[in-house]
C-alpha cells in the first residue's frame, strides 16, 4: 500500500549499518533451557536462546557497509561466514549448522522516514509510517499509540478528513522522530563500533543489576511522558 500511494521503499528507508539474522537450530549444544546467552565483540553480537521443544534460536547482529542480499539464501549464509567466521566462542559451530536450520531470516536494520504519513485519504501508521527498527523495539506500542490518536482525530473532525490526518501527524511526528533518533544510538548495544563502545556497553549491562542505576540509564527510553486524549466513541449499537 505504501508503495502504491507514496513510492518505492528505497525513497524512505534509512539503513542503520547493522544486519540482523535469526536462525532456529535443532539439536544445538550446549543449551540451557529458557536462558539467553550472548557473546559480543567489536562490530558484532551473537545470542542463543534454548527453547522447550529442543530447538535453539540464534540471533546475529553485525555492522556491514556493503550490499545485503535479501533474496539469495546461499549469499546470506556466505555473508555471515565472511563477517563472523573469525569470531570465537560458539560462533563457528553455529555457522556450520546454518544449512540445516529449521528457519532462517536476514535483513537490514533500517528505519522508515517519511515527510508525510498521508496522501489524500490514504494514511499510514505503525512500521509502515515510521519504523524505528529492531534496535529500538517498541514497534507494537508505537503502532497502538498511533492508531489510537488517528482514531481520536478522525472522530474529532469527521467532516474534514484532511485536517484530521494533518493533526494526527502534527501531534505524533516529533514523538516518533525522537524514538527514531534514540534508536540510532542503540547500535552500541547490538554491535559496538570500538573497544571503547564495547567497554561502555558491558559496564552499562553490569550496572543494570542495580535498580536505580538501571532506571537512570534506560528508564527514559522505556517510559514515555505522552498524554493520550480521551476518545469518545459512539455507543455500541447506537
Amino acid at each position: 500500500m505504501r508503495r502504491l500511494a507514496f513510492g518505492e521503499e528505497s525513497e524512505f528507508e534509512r539503513y542503520l549499518g547493522i544486519v540482523v539474522a535469526v536462525a532456529v537450530l535443532d539439536g544445538y549444544q550446549p543449551r540451557e533451557e529458557l536462558v539467553g546467552v550472548t557473546r559480543t565483540s567489536v562490530g558484532a553480537q551473537v545470542l542463543r536462546f534454548a527453547q522447550r521443544d529442543g530447538s535453539t534460536v540464534v540471533a546475529f547482529t553485525f555492522r556491514h557497509d556493503g550490499a545485503v542480499p535479501l533474496e539469495d539464501l546461499t549469499a546470506q549464509h556466505e555473508l555471515l561466514r565472511r563477517q563472523l567466521g573469525s569470531m570465537a566462542w560458539e560462533v563457528p559451530a553455529m555457522l556450520e549448522q546454518l544449512p540445516t536450520a529449521r528457519s532462517f531470516y536476514l535483513d537490514r536494520a533500517s528505519q522508515i522516514r517519511m515527510p508525510s504519513w498521508s496522501r489524500g485519504r490514504v494514511v499510514l501508521l505503525g512500521d509502515a509510517a515510521a519504523c524505528a527498527s529492531l534496535l529500538a523495539g517498541q514497534g507494537s506500542a508505537l503502532a497502538m499509540i498511533e492508531a489510537y490518536l488517528l482514531a481520536h482525530e478522525l472522530i474529532a473532525s469527521p467532516d474534514d478528513i484532511g485536517s484530521a490526518l494533518a493533526a494526527y501527524q502534527r501531534r505524533l511526528m516529533p514523538f516518533v522522530r525522537a524514538k527514531q533518533e534514540a534508536a540510532t544510538r542503540m547500535g552500541i548495544a547490538f554491535a559496538p563500533r570500538s573497544r571503547t563502545e564495547l567497554l561502555l556497553r558491558n559496564t552499562a549491562i553490569r550496572a543494570a543489576r542495580v535498580p536505580w542505576l538501571a532506571d537512570l540509564a534506560i528508564g527514559s527510553t522505556l517510559r514515555d511522558a505522552i498524554d493520550l486524549p480521551p476518545t469518545h466513541l459512539p455507543p455500541m449499537g447506537g
